[in-house]
């Protein structure tokens, strides 16, 4: 920590204590100078104390405020130190000087200073017990476990048994060498008895059910809960031991508290339920419970975004899309002002290829965020998708302006719109799109297999559609689509049994669910006499839909 802050963060706080070192019979010129710190005018209020100590060296005060001043500059940190001492030396029996003084020693790593004047100062002031916590934590730093230990005695028989110091006895005993934990929480137990709070009993709780002593778990959990009916951290322990003994209705049971805890922090729930929703069969198994967990959160916290993007996503995986969308489009409502929220809802729509709803919404969420390139692009899609190839040449354009100088963007931007000129027959512009993108990422390749693909189509520079797609299938040697392309290129170069077995490759890798895959694949056994086996590839073709 920086001293100098520290002691000035300090030294202020003292200076609220205006009962002890501000309230007697002061000069004028000491009450300007407390009034100009007060105003923050620090230079001046320095002049004016410096001057009243000059006409009143015995201005205790007056020092204290010097220090406090000169504090807030670290070059002048020994000169404020040296003030400090002097308003220590001149009212010794202050508290406040003396206490201040051994935390500058303190957080200026000097501990042999510290210590003795916080002991002395325990001795002279026994029940302001702040002093016995700075103690302890230097004892700590110098691994001195005992008088730590020994401190903490002194806390209880001058304040009485108390939650912090058993928690920090109980930590204290446990970095002892070798510790046995038993012996420490059967010491915390006895603690207990004499200090009944929630939260040892629940630290009990978690002690005992992390030994497998569930019974024991369980009866501290239920007193912490008797003691506090809502303290969550006794509920989640006793959901984790009916978690761990598959004893799922009382666990739901326990878990629904949680949930339903205003308290607790959305994303902390919203963290628990991911990971219990992670496994599908789990779900299926559990779908009420999860419904009702989903309505407990809702309720809960019914504008969270955290929470509703959890819920929609939770609808979405369990086949109730509508009920998805809904949440979403509520969501997105309620923030306004998050884009974020916006593209959950426009994403969902895309996923159900709502392509007229998707254009329609991108449309109004763009009005609110017109430079975002993730909802242009959906409109961009959703248009695609309805065949309006100049709307969505608009919006790719638009995109391209927007982003410059972000090479993924552009690339990926100038497939697209190479891919929506092919469409449009406009071969010429779409292959300007496909050189440019491979002028940013000659390895690109979406853009290598189509441009390859496109090529072999018009039956136009082969050799180049060749290259172009043995490099797709070198980076993705299992990617059926590649795999295809460059079959279908051999097959136009006559290469035909090098390209029956590029497709039988493409077979175990998905090639089967491709109509386009399966046609190709029988014009190059039908060419290589194989008519039978043909037959077999066309006809399954034909049983399936376009791509």
């Amino acid at each position: 920590m920086d001293s100098s802050r520290f002691l000035r963060t300090i030294l202020c706080a003292i200076l609220l204590l205006g009962a002890s070192i501000g309230l007697q019979a002061q000069s004028v010129k000491y009450i300007d100078a407390l009034k100009n710190y007060q105003q923050g005018d620090l230079q001046e209020a320095l002049r004016l104390f410096r001057e009243e100590v000059r006409e009143n060296p015995g201005n205790d005060a007056a020092c204290y405020y010097i220090a406090s001043i000169l504090a807030g500059d670290k070059k002048r940190e020994a000169e404020a130190e040296e003030w400090l001492k002097k308003a220590v030396a001149l009212s010794p029996d202050n508290f406040w000087y003396r206490y201040n003084l051994s935390l500058f020693y303190l957080h200026s790593d000097r501990q042999e200073l510290a210590v003795p004047m916080l002991e002395a100062l325990s001795t002279d002031f026994p029940k302001k017990t702040d002093l016995y916590f700075d103690l302890i934590n230097v004892y700590l730093s110098e691994n001195d476990i005992d008088k730590a230990l020994s401190t903490l005695d002194q806390i209880d028989r001058i304040k009485g048994r108390s939650e912090i110091v058993g928690l920090t006895r109980t930590e204290l005993l446990l970095k002892r060498p070798n510790p046995d934990p038993d012996s420490v929480y059967t010491a915390l137990a006895a603690y207990f008895e004499e200090c009944r709070t929630p939260r040892l009993a629940s630290v009990l709780g978690d002690y005992y059910a992390s030994t497998y002593r569930d019974s024991l778990a369980m009866n501290y959990y239920d007193e912490a809960i008797a003691m506090e009916p809502d303290y969550a951290p006794a509920w989640y322990g006793k959901a984790t031991v009916h978690q761990v003994l598959r004893q799922y209705d009382e666990f739901f049971e326990c878990f629904s508290h949680l949930i339903r805890d205003p308290y607790i922090q959305p994303g902390v729930k919203a963290e628990q339920v991911e990971q219990m929703t992670a496994n599908p069969q789990f779900v299926r198994t559990f779908l009420p419970e999860f419904d009702q967990i989903m309505i407990d959160l809702h309720e809960t916290h019914p504008t969270d975004s955290t929470i509703n993007g959890l819920i929609g996503g939770f609808y979405y995986r369990t086949g109730r899309p509508h009920l998805s969308i809904e949440i979403m489009r509520q969501n997105m409502e309620q923030h306004p002002a998050s884009s974020d929220a916006a593209l959950q809802y426009l994403i969902l729509l895309y996923y159900q290829q709502s392509w007229q709803a998707l254009a329609e919404q991108s449309s109004a969420a763009i009005e609110s965020f017109p430079d975002n390139p993730d909802i242009l692009q959906l409109r961009a899609i959703a248009n695609l998708q309805q065949k309006d190839y100049d709307a969505s040449l608009t919006d790719y354009e638009r995109i391209l302006n927007l982003n410059p100088k972000d090479t993924t963007v552009m690339k990926v931007t100038c497939s697209s719109i190479g891919d929506i000129y092919h469409l449009k027959g406009d071969s010429k512009k779409a292959y300007k799109y496909y050189e440019r993108a491979l002028k940013i990422d000659p390895d690109y390749n979406p853009v290598l297999n189509n441009y390859a693909y496109y090529l072999s189509l018009e039956g136009k520079n082969l050799k180049k559609a060749k290259e172009m797609s043995r490099k797709t299938i070198t980076a993705e040697p299992d990617n059926p689509t590649y795999l295809d392309t460059y079959a279908w290129i051999l097959h136009l170069l006559g290469e035909d049994i090098e390209a029956k077995a590029i497709f039988k490759h493409a077979m175990l890798y998905g090639g089967k669910e491709s109509k386009t895959i399966l046609q190709h694949y029988a014009v190059v056994l039908e060419k290589l006499g194989e008519k039978d086996l043909a037959n077999i590839y066309f006809n399954q073709a034909a049983a399936m839909t376009d791509d």
